[in-house]
């Protein structure tokens, strides 16, 4: 995958540009906010009249994200923290050589994708004076400790350990093009064979005599999954079943299933050695984004900033 910063690159109808806001002193235009969320403005304001509320709504969104940018990048430039170009030209090469190409046929993919070389690279330099501003500004502000960690483990064990059910199921298909007498066909046979299990049968007979079954040749066993891993329709089912207990026929875009819990073990929590870092970045990314909000908000309040779009009225 390219590392292709987010460039809208979709056509809009023609712009009228003007001034959407002035953050001390520089300039940011309505053909900027489309150049960075016009296929986001475009989704929000289908089936909308020209200039209606939900237009300009996701309008005033993409400008608080440029407006956040303008700032950070005023802060970027205090700071001398911009990017080299020779930090540019190292970072085009390693995304090169991670994607099996040089830098010229790196420049060819971006551009047949759509996005203009030279944008390409302002968006990349964008990103590494961000990235240096997070390490720099934001993430000396933030500080996880051991107890939050843990306090996060205890919090997680149920969703860390659960239990784990070996699932079986007679999967009866719909023949290729079926009518819709076929698939009432199939689901008949499935209540038929639903009606069994529940006077007695065994499920294991009951999976040898339906050869056509999606899952014969493997005794009918489909898997073992914990809770939300198997497809939407069996996992519905099959976490409210007992173990051994046989489920009503379940509709399937490809045929019936009748689902059968063979047993249930529980899985073990990790321990919290093994999981620890992962934990711990996930605190810090989270505070991160706090710490960033709160400068934002802080550099802002600083900041001379002159909104000209006009709030969209959503009454």
């Amino acid at each position: 995958v390219f590392l292709l910063t987010p460039v809208a690159c979709v056509a809009h109808a023609a712009i009228v540009d003007r001034i959407a806001a002035v953050v001390d002193g520089e300039v940011i235009t309505l053909s900027q906010i489309y150049e960075l969320g016009g296929a986001y403005v475009e989704d929000a304001a289908r089936g909308e009249a020209p200039n209606g509320p939900r237009r300009r709504q996701a309008e005033m969104e993409v400008l608080d994200a440029l407006i956040e940018r303008v700032l950070i990048a005023q802060e970027i430039e205090r700071l001398g923290l911009k990017a080299t170009r020779d930090e540019l030209d190292r970072t085009i090469d390693d995304v090169a050589r991670q994607n099996g190409l040089t830098r010229d046929q790196l420049r060819i993919e971006v551009e047949r994708s759509g996005i203009p070389w030279s944008v390409y690279r302002d968006e990349l330099e964008q990103n590494l004076n961000e990235i240096k501003f997070q390490q720099m500004v934001i993430l000396p502000r933030v500080a996880v400790t051991e107890d939050e960690v843990r306090d996060l483990y205890n919090r997680r064990v149920r969703k860390l350990a659960g239990k784990r059910r070996e699932l079986h199921a007679i999967l009866l298909p719909f023949p290729a093009g079926a009518s819709p007498e076929e698939k009432a066909a199939v689901a008949t046979k499935a209540a038929a064979i639903k009606a069994e299990a529940d006077g007695g049968r065994s499920w294991f007979e009951l999976v040898a005599e339906n050869p056509e079954s999606v899952l014969y040749s493997q005794g009918g066993k489909l898997g073992e999954f914990e809770k939300g891993e198997a497809i939407d329709e069996i996992d519905a089912v099959a976490f409210e079943l007992e173990v051994h207990g046989v489920s009503d026929p379940v509709a399937l875009p490809s045929g019936i299933a009748v689902v059968y819990v063979a047993a249930e073990t529980e899985a073990a929590a990790p321990p919290l050695e093994l999981v620890y870092a992962d934990l711990e970045l996930e605190l810090q990314q989270d505070k991160a984004e706090e710490e960033l909000t709160m400068w934002v908000q802080q550099a802002r309040r600083r900041a001379v900033v002159e909104v000209m779009l006009e709030q969209p009225d959503l009454l």
